[in-house]
């Protein structure tokens, strides 16, 4: 699997993908895989851990903590072909004629992007950047609730919402993730962002996961359920062999949505 382009540096993204990959590295260690100085390392841990994208400790460096989440902007970034390659497979799990929520996220908003083909369908949403996304879309009922606006990623959270969110029974929940433990504990980075997905799990028929390759590496403080829940999975890769066998356990569909190469 090809090194994610996250930062714009083919080695600040190579030492990304080592700590997300490894959890903890110390400096002597990613020198030699890297191949420069310590002094050149310590430089890059101080950049990286600056941007939020891991975590600074004496003498190496961790994945980033559990109660933080990267960068809206740099997620945004990341991963696009897979994104666009997932929702598009999520947008094929839908009939005509449904009522579908949707949370917040990257992931979610390239699924939004992909259902602007479709029609008849009502969408409820708590990501005011995925309503604006759909309500282009003349043929699709769009509502978001009322409730406090998060600036850093559009959201929408707060007892007015989650209000309003339980009004509804919707035949479809539309989710991304902020991490996946191996025993299929789902994971969310805010506890407001979290009962907002708590509660769109709870008045849904079928929730769609949908969620890329890093999210088995990642970690984050909030349950917000189990994926022995889901309906089905969609992902950009084959998941890890505990978390596939849960799944197999489960009967729960896995779809790999590869993105084109061409």
């Amino acid at each position: 699997m090809s090194i994610t382009e996250l930062t714009g540096n083919p080695r600040h993204d190579q030492l990304v993908h080592y700590i997300t990959e490894r959890g903890y590295m110390n400096i002597e260690d990613l020198a030699q895989l890297l191949e420069v100085s310590t002094q050149t390392v310590r430089r890059d841990i101080r950049k990286l851990s600056e941007q939020g994208l891991i975590t600074r400790h004496h003498g190496g460096a961790g994945r980033v903590s559990s109660v933080m989440n990267i960068a809206f902007e740099q997620r945004e970034l990341s991963l696009t072909q897979e994104k666009r390659a997932m929702a598009e497979a999520v947008v094929d799990c839908l009939p005509e004629r449904c009522t579908v929520f949707i949370t917040i996220g990257t992931t979610v908003e390239a699924v939004a992007r992909a259902l602007l083909s479709r029609h008849d369908m009502r969408i409820i949403t708590n990501s005011l950047r995925v309503a604006q996304i759909l309500y282009k879309n003349p043929d699709l009922e769009v509502m978001v609730p009322g409730g406090t606006l998060r600036a850093h990623n559009g959201g929408i959270v707060g007892p007015a919402a989650v209000n309003f969110i339980e009004d509804f029974r919707a035949d479809y929940l539309i989710t991304s993730i902020g991490a996946i433990e191996s025993d299929g504990t789902l994971l969310e980075f805010d506890i407001n962002e979290a009962t907002i997905a708590k509660t769109m799990i709870a008045n849904a028929r079928h929730t769609l996961l949908v969620a890329d390759h890093t999210k088995f590496q990642a970690s984050a403080a909030v349950s917000i359920g189990n994926a022995r829940k889901v309906k089905a999975f969609i992902t950009d890769a084959r998941p890890p062999a505990a978390f596939s066998q849960l799944l197999e356990q489960e009967k729960i569909e896995v779809i790999v949505a590869e993105p084109d190469e061409s």
